[in-house]
């Protein structure tokens, strides 16, 4: 009988392994603790069947408190609001009302699409709050927080007005987080190839000299459209982040510093490309303390 357990513990371990490893998602979902907020979920902003977005509201939460908008990451060709329940729990514990928008991908749609689908799921906030019966300030305040793709689709909301401006969008930014964001966008990465076609090329030689580094010059690249009227800023970043280098929060926050944009930056020594998404989830927070700081950040705003 011993021996039978152990087996079967050793098979239950391994499967917990391969679980982490190519379902890392799955997993901090489904050990995510649902104590702290109600899920309001599948709410259509726009017609297509990727337009819509899901409510995380707390148990106790502050109409003075600005809203949450988290942004998912997944190169822009993959990706669901479904994957990142454990997100929207994190900020609801924090005391935030959280929205977390699905949006068009490639090969569906090619930028800017993924950016102004989001604008318009920003921009029907408001309503969608009130249909819910969800008390707010007007005009409502929001924080957008996104990770790699999802990182710099809010950094391009924060960096050109036009995209919520286009989109009507009533709403106040406040702050900006970027986890593991590309700001400084390759357009020939083999991650990238295809999703950018089309988009303007310009000069940015005098950002060059001002950044201090030679950068991609077109109209996708958070750090050439950076202006001193972008919300305060926290960058985050992992140094062992093969996926997105490093060097793009270094540069955005060289930028953001010339532009005297209020802005932190901070490097995790030991983290990689999932581990700033994973340490939100209750279950991974060992990993680093990227909950706690941008905890820290909301609070500041």
């Amino acid at each position: 009988m011993l021996v039978e357990a152990l087996v079967v513990l050793a098979m239950l371990l391994s499967t917990l392994v391969l679980l982490v490893v190519f379902k890392p998602l799955w997993v901090m979902n489904h050990l995510a603790l649902g104590r702290h907020c109600q899920r309001i979920k599948d709410l259509p902003y726009a017609d297509d069947d990727r337009h819509t977005l899901d409510f995380y509201v707390p148990t106790a939460y502050s109409e003075d408190k600005p809203l949450v908008v988290f942004i998912h990451g997944g190169g822009w060709d993959e990706g669901h609001k479904d994957d990142y329940k454990f997100a929207g729990l994190a900020f609801s514990e924090m005391g935030y009302l959280t929205a977390i928008p699905n949006y068009r991908l490639y090969p569906q749609v090619q930028f800017p699409h993924f950016i102004e689908d989001v604008a318009v799921a920003i921009a029907s906030l408001p309503a969608q709050l009130t249909e819910q019966g969800l008390k707010f300030n007007r005009p409502l305040s929001v924080i957008l927080v996104g990770h790699s793709a999802g990182a710099h689709s809010a950094a391009m909301l924060v960096s050109k007005a036009d995209y919520l401006l286009q989109a009507q969008a009533q709403v106040e930014v406040k702050g900006f987080v970027g986890l593991a964001g590309p700001y400084d966008l390759p357009l020939d990465d083999e991650l990238v190839v295809g999703k950018f076609d089309g988009v303007a090329m310009r000069d940015v030689s005098e950002q060059q000299i001002d950044s201090g580094h030679v950068h991609n010059g077109h109209d996708a690249n958070p750090i050439n459209l950076a202006s001193a009227n972008m919300p305060k800023a926290l960058l985050i970043h992992g140094a062992k982040d093969i996926t997105v280098g490093p060097y793009h929060s270094e540069r955005l926050q060289r930028r953001l510093k010339h532009l005297s944009v209020p802005s932190q930056h901070i490097v995790y020594a030991g983290a990689n490309h999932r581990h700033l998404v994973g340490a939100l989830s209750v279950f991974g927070r060992f990993l680093n303390p990227v909950y706690k700081d941008i905890e820290r950040f909301l609070k500041s705003l």
